[in-house]
């Protein structure tokens, strides 16, 4: 929804009903709850259908005075929101004191540009019609009467044009430094709070450039505003009943808003043929490109995208904010109208009452006032209207840095004191008891039920198991990216709860290989380089994880070599670039910012040489590999776990993995997990003379290579 404009005929009357169409409605408990509201949520909200949306409204007390007690409370609570504004609008202007003032200053300015202008018309106006009536025009008034009027116009421009120049430089200072708060308010989060709903931040660096410009454009219009008011109620043509016949039309406006956008409110479709009228919409883009064509289903997506039309039928999508404002009745349409008839009706009164005194420059003047007056008025309440949200907005982002992780940070350093805890060899775990479930996961049993066991340090451990046994959960609990609930057993590193130590310290002695760590959108260097920041400019050490990683001959492909950026991010595009007459802009886009295709074990590869780099900080005591060879060939398997192995020095090994043979006869201790708890746990040896649940799993992977040797000896 834009701001009114001025030339807008329409902008007074197209504001939302008088009364409040949800007043008379009952709250439908049952649809509510559909949405698994609790029976207090839905006994607080009030639903109201708009074509295909509906919208939960908070349900407010029944009371006649309903929309003077919800203007003062959303003022009441603009009010106390002022120390924030406060802390808001001093910490810009210390980013640039002399832009910020000058900035402010040009806004306030623009209020006092209205009033100027209306000087000098009607001052034009009036020497012209004294010169017309009288039959000798005083050219030297009408000419200073047009100079002042040129200048006052040159220097709006001027101004203008200044605002315009310096709001996108002070713009992006004040955007550069909330995007680096931002920046850091979001990697401090741990990844069950990043990941619950409620902690989310609808911050954004803009909304803070966009609440100050609105807060100086409020400031602006009450200021210009005020301005006029006391400049045409001086005037002989406009005076003090003028004035207030002329702002009669958009107070009624006013009091007659409606607009949704402004209200607190929760918005979505439950219409099902709507619903999958996007589905099959969405299925025409890129993302499943490839899918479609290769089940040539395009003729059934369309076949089934036309059903989806005939079943929604009349219903509209139009967005719910655009239907919430439509009346239903012209009355106040009507009233609104015949309000802004009054100045009309006041110049004709005074024609017939005072003829002497009236003339057509007279009500020219009056006119531009009104209309002048109008103008101002509608863009003040917009403006003002929208002051919550910029408090809203400012309160929003800066409660980004204040949402509490929920993985608590400890207080011992890791590792402690050889005299408390000897971590030459490694490092020492246990689980007791463990029991553990995902937040907001909706599977019956826990990912881990009562799981015991103990991994010494040095060992190399594997963990083995039939998919959603579990694996992966130990990793994640070892690496503190969640925590077993209080009550729920113990994860218990060198002899301490892994909780009392601190995180920075005892990630530092954590190292990850997993199959789904991700590159980064930097060159390559610094993508090895990175599992050891200080080190990241050491071209040297990055090569040689390189070479431990098996990446060297990969990077040795690139015309950049370890400066190429696989995935960049993305600045480029184009727009309204014909085939046929710009084939030269067509052809230097495709090149631009272009994404250069490796297979899946050619990441994989790049991956582990990340982590050979972290291994070159000397402070890995643990290192957790979870399925890191999904990628690659059988080679590049065998020469990835040898080379793990060849690190293990100083380091306890614990490996996540479906396939055998490579690492489980090498294993100090084997664990097989199943369903959530540990079915199995010793050695490859005792392991398979207990002929259970690892004999098995293992025996099914055996079979694939001894099955057609037997059959091809019977």
């Amino acid at each position: 929804m834009g701001a009114p404009t001025e030339n807008s005929p329409d902008v007074a009357t197209a504001k939302g009903p008088p009364e409040d169409p949800t007043k008379d409605a009952t709250p439908d408990k049952s649809k509510c709850r559909d949405q698994a509201l609790t029976d207090e949520e839905a006994d607080a909200c009030t639903p109201l259908q708009l074509g295909v949306w509906r919208v939960l409204l908070p349900k407010e007390p029944a009371s006649k005075y309903k929309r003077v007690r919800s203007a003062m409370d959303k003022w009441s609570a603009v009010a106390l929101a002022y120390p924030l504004v406060l802390r808001f609008l001093l910490e810009i202007y210390s980013l640039d004191p002399r832009m910020f003032i000058l900035v402010v200053v040009l806004k306030l300015w623009d209020g006092m540009e209205s009033v100027l202008l209306l000087y000098v018309s009607s001052r034009l106006l009036q020497i012209i019609e004294v010169g017309l009536r009288e039959g000798r025009p005083d050219v030297n008034a009408i000419t200073q009467a047009i100079i002042a009027r040129l200048i006052c116009v040159t220097f709006t421009a001027t101004t203008t044009w200044a605002r315009e120049y310096i709001s996108p430089i002070f713009q992006s200072r004040i955007q550069r430094h909330f995007e680096d708060y931002l920046l850091q308010a979001k990697l401090r989060l741990d990844i069950p709070t990043s990941s619950d709903s409620s902690s989310k931040t609808k911050a954004s660096a803009y909304d803070a450039w966009s609440s100050f410009e609105g807060l100086c454009e409020a400031a602006q219009r009450a200021f210009g505003l005020t301005s006029q008011l006391l400049f045409i109620s001086q005037q002989k043509s406009g005076g003090p009943l003028f004035t207030t016949i002329a702002v009669v039309r958009p107070l009624l406006a006013l009091a007659g808003s409606h607009s949704l956008w402004m209200k607190p409110h929760v918005l979505y479709s439950d219409n099902e043929a709507y619903l999958r009228l996007l589905s099959l919409e969405s299925m025409s883009g890129t993302y499943y490109r490839g899918d479609v064509i290769a089940a040539n289903i395009a003729g059934w997506i369309t076949s089934q995208y036309h059903q989806a039309i005939d079943a929604l039928g009349s219903v509209t999508s139009r967005h719910a904010w655009e239907q919430y404002g439509i009346e239903r009745t012209p009355a106040s349409n009507i009233i609104s109208a015949l309000a802004g008839q009054l100045p009309t009706l006041y110049w004709a009164i005074n024609a017939m009452l005072n003829p002497a005194t009236f003339s057509m420059a007279s009500i020219a003047i009056m006119q531009q006032y009104s209309t002048s007056l109008n103008y101002a008025l509608q863009m003040l309440f917009w403006d003002v209207r929208q002051v919550g949200k910029y408090v809203t907005d400012i309160k929003v982002l800066y409660e980004a840095a204040e949402i509490q992780n929920q993985i608590v940070d400890g207080t011992v350093e890791y590792p402690r004191p050889a005299n408390e805890a000897d971590t030459s060899k490694g490092m020492d775990i246990e689980l007791r008891n463990v029991s553990f479930a995902y937040p907001g996961d909706k599977a019956k049993e826990n990912a881990l039920r009562d799981v015991s066991l103990r991994i010494p340090a040095g060992s190399l451990a594997v963990i083995v198991g039939a998919n959603g046994g579990g694996k992966s959960t130990i990793i994640k609990l070892l690496a503190r990216m969640y925590d077993v609930a209080p009550g729920s057993g113990a994860v218990v590193i060198d002899g301490l709860p892994i909780q009392d130590y601190t995180l920075a310290s005892l990630r530092q002695a954590y190292a990850l290989l997993a199959q789904d760590h991700r590159l980064y959108p930097l060159p390559l260097a610094e993508n090895i380089g990175l599992g050891y920041p200080e080190k990241v400019d050491d071209r040297e050490m990055v090569m040689q994880a390189a070479r431990d990683g098996g990446a060297a001959e990969l990077l040795s492909k690139f015309k950049d070599g370890v400066e190429t950026n696989l995935e960049p991010v993305t600045t480029a595009y184009g727009y309204q670039l014909d085939d046929d007459k710009h084939k030269t802009l067509k052809t230097v886009l495709g090149k631009l910012e272009k994404t250069t295709e490796v297979s899946g074990g050619e990441k994989q590869r790049l991956v582990s040489s990340r982590t050979f780099m972290r291994f070159q900080t000397g402070k890995v005591k643990l290192l957790c590999v979870d399925e890191p060879s999904s990628a690659l060939d059988p080679k590049g398997e065998f020469e990835l776990f040898e080379r793990l192995r060849a690190a293990r020095a100083g380091k306890t090994l614990l490996f996540v993995t479906h396939r055998f043979g490579h690492l489980t006869k090498h294993a100090d201790i084997i664990i097989c997990m199943k369903a959530g708890k540990v079915a199995e746990l010793g050695t490859h040896q005792e392991l398979m003379a207990l002929d259970g649940e690892y004999a098995s799993l293992y025996n099914v992977q055996a079979q694939a290579f001894t099955a057609p040797e037997v059959a091809a000896s019977g």
